[in-house]
């Protein structure tokens, strides 16, 4: 029971992510400052953040940082997520997705999930 939680919770995590790279995604295209601003955000921010991930959260990161970088990090990753929600009117939603975000990381952490010594 308690491995199908886990599996449950890391793909939980990873729909975090997704919806991580949507908003930044959604809040670049969006944005009121002319078109080529808006496909430069939209398409540049996802990518930004996924190569940030990639070096620095990720199980497997290509840079080991201490487990607070992490956590410093992921938390300035989410936090942009969730004032792109807000910001694009979806209030209700970034709360949702704050709390979840918050909840997960700290399962994570608890059942040692990442590889990080706490």
């Amino acid at each position: 029971m308690i491995d199908t939680l886990k599996i449950l919770n890391l793909l939980l995590r990873f729909i975090l992510e997704l919806i991580l790279l949507f908003s930044l995604c959604y809040w670049g295209l969006h944005v009121q400052s002319g078109v080529f601003m808006q496909i430069v955000l939209g398409l540049g921010l996802p990518i930004l953040a996924a190569v940030v991930w990639g070096l620095f959260i990720s199980p497997k990161a290509s840079v080991r940082v201490p487990l607070f970088v992490v956590l410093f990090i992921e938390a300035i990753l989410f936090a942009a997520a969730v004032l792109c929600f807000i910001s694009s009117g979806f209030v209700t939603f970034a709360v949702i997705y704050a709390v979840l975000a918050v909840v997960n990381r700290f399962i994570i952490l608890k059942w040692k999930q990442q590889g990080f010594d706490t």
